[in-house]
């Protein structure tokens, strides 16, 4: 292949990376009503139940008010969920309906089709916890440490739009994909030590929350909302990165082996 086709095919893969990211956030955009009210919503309902009702008779949980405390967890669920969903989704409906063939016949490598889709998952999960964020903060005391907060939910976004990307491949049916939304992310981030310091629980419950790997994305994004945490903090976030790493890695294998991607 001459220099010249190198170029060109550089170009072309450019721009095929740019249109498919491009169409996954306008998805995302257009249908803003199912992809960023509802996990929006749901959170604000959280902290209303949670902060207001219950936070009115336990004030505060470590000396911070209780609304402050639970809003952390409440942003890296909302991340790690709609990420998930997001590309799980569009990956499982490209698949399903067959449109799936004209990516795979584009000039797209594979790393850049699931970046492409992941893009759309992180577009999701971190427009809809910024608003979620920009909801809470006028009721709390602020924002402790900015650049771990954002960090922490760069790393939670890159996991698990990259395990939803994972799913859409793996995933034969709609059950199939909710079902590990259902019963593994979801139990996993209520059990994450979002609404409660895990140093108050009893056994087994204090072992089965420092088992839960949600549990230390929640304590490091709360040392940079709130300044306060149970784990080693800068330990969590190393560790996160490389499952980040790691996951976005396993997403491209996945795909360059072609297998399942076609129904």
């Amino acid at each position: 292949m001459s220099g010249t086709d190198e170029r060109l095919l550089r170009q072309a893969s450019r721009r095929g990376t740019a249109a498919l990211s491009g169409r996954e956030v306008r998805r995302v955009t257009k249908l803003w009503s199912q992809t960023i009210l509802p996990p929006v919503v749901t959170a604000v309902l959280f902290m209303a139940v949670f902060g207001g009702a219950l936070g009115g008779q336990l004030r505060q949980v470590s000396g911070i008010s209780y609304l402050w405390f639970i809003l952390p967890g409440l942003l890296v669920m909302t991340v790690a969920g709609q990420a998930y969903a997001n590309t799980s989704t569009s990956l499982y409906q490209a698949r399903n309906e067959g449109y799936i063939d004209d990516i795979l016949s584009s000039p797209l490598r594979p790393a850049e089709v699931v970046w492409s889709y992941m893009v759309g998952g992180l577009y999701r999960g971190w427009i809809s916890a910024a608003l979620v964020g920009a909801i809470a903060l006028p009721f709390v005391d602020g924002v402790e440490n900015w650049f771990l907060a954002l960090a922490v939910l760069i790393l939670t976004g890159i996991i698990f739009s990259a395990l939803g990307v994972m799913t859409g491949i793996w995933a034969d049916s709609f059950d199939q994909q909710a079902f590990v939304a259902a019963l593994i992310i979801s139990p996993l981030a209520l059990l994450g030590g979002v609404f409660y310091n895990v140093e108050t629980l009893s056994e087994p419950w204090r072992t089965l929350t420092l088992l839960d790997p949600i549990y230390y994305l929640v304590d490091a994004e709360r040392a940079g909302v709130t300044g306060l945490h149970e784990s080693a903090v800068w330990l969590s976030v190393i560790i996160a990165a490389v499952v980040a790493v790691i996951a976005a890695l396993w997403a491209v294998r996945q795909f360059r082996r072609g297998k399942r991607l076609r129904p």
